[in-house]
């Protein structure tokens, strides 16, 4: 890893029959596949008879200025995909397991096909935005381009950090274009999630009930433990979430919070015996948690397409929506439904929104009752 050096080399007198002055320093010179040697250098500045030893050292002062500065030129001539093998090395395993899962899915799916054969040096912005265009072409979403650019921003941010890299960030001036969803937001009408809850096993419409009455995530949800629920005041505390076999600390600080559970705490009351264990799992088995993933795919996403409702994008993530959309719907602030969904900031709180046309419609006519109403005849 470099290491930024400062030298600064004392001028010298060669005798001979022409004395001259030089200096002597050490310069790192790039042999081989990112292999970097130290290599001793004899710098002559000038005739003794045609300049003085002022004026040698200031020569002196202009030649070690470029020299301590390009450390990081030759280490930015380290290959990307070298680079890349670093920073999953030593950034990657200090990510969330979702994020660790998705940062190697897309450096090895699109980022390290894209730029593998370049040096960590010749990926400017314009390198850069020929990728990010080219990604979508061929379709791919808004939301997973702007993950690339982020991914690649932080391998940047990260290389500067390290002493790979120093100057501008090439990624800062890329762009991905308007945000444009490649599939309609959509939720489940009342009756509908009525019907889905009916045909479900009793653990999983738990399971179902308190994403929609909560807007808790699937993972929060399976990793709640019996002693983070409150029979007694009607809360639970969202304190740790289960990613496919890993547990760990909810996705952000704002992601720690007390959610009211209403009208679930007698259904949560008969999933906590007397003598349980606070550290069990609520929904488990064998002492592990639920496989989110398997009762979507076996159970609830059938029970969809036999009511006749289901939606391509139709999961977890819509019952969250559902949550965060009715409760605005029934008087909550963006803000309060920021706090309920753990988010930390309004505008992703936005994203899970739907504004229903019949709730609009409603707002339209009590502001045409308001304002358009005849006024009375002026006497």
């Amino acid at each position: 890893m470099a290491r930024r050096e400062f030298q600064m080399p004392n001028v010298l007198r060669h005798e001979g029959s022409q004395p001259y002055w030089y200096i002597r320093y050490r310069r790192k010179v790039l042999v081989g596949k990112n292999q970097i040697e130290r290599k001793e250098v004899w710098h002559r500045l000038g005739d003794c008879d045609q300049i003085t030893k002022r004026q040698a050292m200031r020569l002196r002062d202009e030649i070690m200025r470029d020299v301590n500065r390009e450390v990081y030129t030759i280490q930015s001539h380290i290959e990307f995909a070298d680079f890349v093998e670093i920073y999953m090395k030593q950034h990657i395993p200090m990510l969330a397991v979702g994020a660790q899962a998705k940062y190697r899915s897309l450096l090895g799916r699109h980022i390290l096909p894209g730029f593998r054969s370049m040096k960590l040096c010749d990926m400017d912005t314009e390198a850069i935005q020929a990728f990010l265009n080219s990604k979508q072409k061929e379709g791919l979403a808004w939301w997973t381009r702007n993950d690339l650019k982020n991914i690649l921003s932080g391998i940047f941010s990260k290389a500067d950090d390290w002493g790979y890299w120093s100057g501008r960030n090439p990624v800062r001036k890329t762009t991905i274009g308007r945000q444009r969803a490649k599939r309609q937001k959509r939720i489940l009408s009342d009756v509908q999630i009525r019907q889905l809850l009916a045909g479900l096993p009793e653990e999983t419409r738990l399971m179902v009930e308190t994403a929609v009455s909560t807007g808790m995530r699937v993972s929060e949800i399976s990793g709640l433990r019996l002693g983070r629920v409150d029979l007694s005041r009607g809360l639970v505390r969202v304190e740790e979430r289960y990613y496919r076999g890993d547990m760990d600390s909810p996705k952000t600080q704002r992601s720690r919070r007390v959610l009211p559970l209403g009208e679930l705490v007698e259904a949560y009351r008969r999933r906590k015996p007397v003598g349980s264990v606070d550290d069990q799992y609520v929904f488990q088995r064998d002492g592990e948690p639920l496989d989110d993933r398997a009762l979507l795919k076996d159970l609830i996403r059938p029970l969809a397409k036999q009511l006749g409702f289901y939606f391509e994008g139709f999961g977890w993530h819509s019952f969250r929506r559902q949550n965060l959309t009715l409760i605005q719907e029934e008087g909550a602030s963006a803000f309060e439904a920021m706090a309920q969904a753990g988010h930390s900031r309004p505008t992703m709180t936005s994203e899970y929104t739907i504004v229903g046309l019949e709730r609009r419609e409603q707002a339209v006519l009590r502001l045409q009752q308001r304002l358009l109403r005849a006024a009375p005849a002026v006497q």
